[in-house]
């Protein structure tokens, strides 16, 4: 088994990840069970444990009810 090389996502680019799947910072706070200014932290943290950059792939589209 051969693992890719982690690059860390620019916060620009983990924003837009977000962005792109229909989330906000509010949404994702809720989903996650922190602080909106927790979730704002991570995004603006270049150097965030990868896990999040995992985790923000890894949503699913968000639906507007």
């Amino acid at each position: 088994m051969t693992v890719k090389e982690l690059v860390p996502m620019p916060p620009e680019a983990f924003r837009s990840e977000l962005q792109s799947r229909g989330w906000t910072p509010q949404m994702l706070s809720e989903r996650w069970g922190m602080t909106k200014r927790r979730v704002m932290q991570i995004i603006a943290d270049a150097d965030r444990p990868r896990y999040y950059d995992d985790a923000a792939r890894g949503l699913p589209m968000a639906v507007n009810e």
